[in-house]
């Protein structure tokens, strides 16, 4: 039998919701890619995670702000309380936008360029205050 290009493959099916380990629920399946997108990016940046899928969907469904979710003015996301320790239960809260930003900011005016950055130097033993720079007073 001769390869034929335009025969259809197997291994490209399309989706197949009865192989996702949330079941068929598209609801459920985007939950899950967006917990296991956060898990991962906060194993990326060397942040512990704790959180289970579970105890994660619990946080979300509690403050009733799962579709109020994103990046835009007025959304919500979840953050950690304590910047310098892992993502556990006890550490997370649900926040607008702007009070993440606003505590951001806050961190930036105590004079660190971000929270990874004291979170950095806090992991590698450096001193936890911010490094002052710019010219030499005379």
């Amino acid at each position: 039998m001769a390869y034929d290009p335009r025969a259809p493959r197997p291994h490209m099916r399309g989706v197949r919701p009865q192989t996702w380990v949330t079941g068929p629920d598209p609801v459920e399946h985007k939950k899950y890619r967006v917990f296991v997108q956060q898990k991962n990016q906060a194993q990326w940046r060397d942040e512990g995670w704790t959180i289970s899928f579970e105890d994660w969907k619990r946080l979300w469904r509690e403050s009733g702000q799962w579709e109020n979710r994103g990046r835009e003015r007025g959304c919500y996301c979840m953050t950690r309380l304590d910047w310098s320790t892992s993502w556990t239960l006890d550490n997370v809260v649900i926040i607008t936008r702007e009070e993440h930003a606003r505590l951001q900011g806050d961190a930036m005016a105590s004079g660190w360029r971000s929270i990874a950055q004291k979170r950095f130097r806090v992991q590698k033993g450096l001193p936890a205050a911010p490094i002052k720079s710019g010219k030499k007073k005379k």
